[in-house]
């Protein structure tokens, strides 16, 4: 029971973040956002392991720097699709890749989808048409980087859980966070003029994402996981799409027609039920992991992405 509002905390984290990452993009730049968040994670974490993190291999950054690229592109395409759309749409389609993640899984590691996954991948595509189609079938940009960077959390998804498997992921989460704030900096330094200073709002902003949202959470998930089925784990972590869209209403004033809500309905529904495996209750076979970004993110380690 404890575990599992804890990983219901992490979800109203990272669903809270949406709406922070959306009101910082206005006075900071995308890659810079990203720069200041995973560097000020990187360092909290360094500093908390710093005795485990002791004789880090080639191998160790090796892999971080994989995860890292994956990590900084799909934050990359998250931000910039927040500032284009809304807090809760960016929200519901990012969250889209509990159901890609079963499909990648099998052509790496040739495990078929079960007819639940596959229902739930028709359900999924309806809901992002409700949610991205405007009147003419035209596609709001924000919406096409939030559809992009769903698809790029379950690359990376999928490449945790595999690497995982034999890695230790806080070695992994920490040289992974590195790697993003390292590959962030290049990119902030390239795209525009660095700001001679930053709001107060900001700062709080930057802290906020940095701290808690992927610091504490990684953490947080961690520790909930270990006493967690991976399966609940990943249905209980996908409310932040849920806490998103609460959040987005009630800090940014942001409407929900009758269609945003069906839209939300069907990809909630297809995140529910592309979790949900009747022969787990059983004792019978055992799913491949579903691993969330930010957990070894943030970020997402067996489930879980982290905002």
């Amino acid at each position: 029971m404890a575990a599992g509002l804890g990983l219901v905390f992490v979800a109203m984290i990272w669903g809270s973040a949406f709406v922070v990452v959306k009101s910082a993009t206005a006075t900071v730049p995308t890659a810079l956002l990203i720069f200041y968040r995973f560097g000020i994670a990187s360092v909290l974490m360094g500093a908390l392991f710093f005795r485990r993190l002791r004789g880090l291999t080639a191998s160790d950054f090796k892999w971080g720097l994989l995860i890292g690229f994956q990590t900084f592109l799909a934050f990359a395409l998250q931000t910039g699709g927040v500032k284009r759309t809304t807090a809760g749409k960016n929200a519901f389609l990012t969250t889209a890749y509990c159901v890609i993640v079963p499909f990648l899984y099998w052509a790496v590691r040739r495990e078929k989808p079960r007819r639940a996954q596959l229902f739930s991948a028709f359900l999924c595509i309806a809901g992002i048409g409700l949610l991205s189609l405007e009147t003419g079938g035209n596609v709001n940009l924000g919406d096409l980087l939030s559809l992009a960077c769903s698809f790029v959390f379950a690359i990376q998804i999928v490449t945790i859980g595999i690497l995982t498997e034999n890695a230790d992921p806080i070695r992994l989460c920490f040289t992974q966070t590195a790697a993003t704030a390292a590959l962030a900096l290049p990119a902030a330094l390239f795209t525009g003029p660095l700001p001679a200073a930053l709001p107060a709002g900001s700062v709080f902003s930057l802290l906020y994402l940095g701290v808690v949202s992927t610091m504490l959470t990684t953490v947080l998930q961690n520790i909930c996981q270990k006493y967690t089925p991976p399966s609940k784990a990943s249905l209980i972590m996908s409310l932040e799409s849920v806490f998103g869209t609460v959040c987005g209403i009630l800090v940014l004033h942001e409407g929900l027609s009758l269609r945003t809500f069906a839209g939300f309905a069907l990809i909630f529904a297809a995140i529910v039920l592309s979790e949900w495996d009747p022969r787990s209750s059983r004792g019978a076979e055992r799913q491949p992991p579903s691993v969330p970004a930010e957990c070894c993110d943030p970020p997402r380690r067996k489930n879980g992405r982290q905002v």
